[in-house]
């Protein structure tokens, strides 16, 4: 179930407006909205989100107890060792001329192409609205929190 909590406009912003120029700069791509994905869409992969990560944490001096990273990302072990480059090296070099068949004949022969590595293991990635719930509330939750602007009088 959804949480819903009150916050002042003003904090809600400058909350939204510091975790959104973070991310920006760190990624060097626009954070397009609160569904942006980390890993996904800004492509922080293994040690990339780790530190990223790490440095939002530092630099807003965020509680970090309940986060748990292998939750949420692939480690770089995962997704990129010389094995794993190997086979994907391999798989590239009958994918790319089948591949090429397809779009030589305008997409009208689909051909079954062989797969790609992917890590087994199931991640759900973070969004923007993660670290801006993280930012907001000064510790890491899993909670689904609803803000609520406040009426101010």
């Amino acid at each position: 179930m959804q949480e819903e909590k009150l916050v002042e406009f003003e904090k809600l912003k400058l909350a939204y407006i510091t975790v959104k120029s973070f991310l920006e700069k760190e990624a060097g791509e626009n954070v397009e909205s609160l569904k942006t994905k980390i890993a996904e869409d800004l492509s922080f992969y293994g040690d990339d989100n780790y530190y990223m990560l790490t440095k939002f944490v530092e630099k807003f001096e965020l509680d970090h107890t309940d986060f748990n990273y292998d939750e949420h990302f692939h480690s770089e072990g995962e997704i990129a060792n010389s094995e794993i480059a190997l086979y994907n090296l391999l798989i590239l070099s009958i994918w790319l001329p089948l591949k090429t068949i397809e779009l030589l004949t305008l997409n009208n022969v689909k051909i079954n192409k062989p797969s790609f590595y992917k890590p087994s293991r199931k991640v759900t990635d973070m969004t923007f609205k993660d670290l801006l719930t993280w930012y907001i509330e000064g510790k890491y939750t899993d909670s689904e929190i609803k803000y609520v602007i406040k009426n101010g009088i």
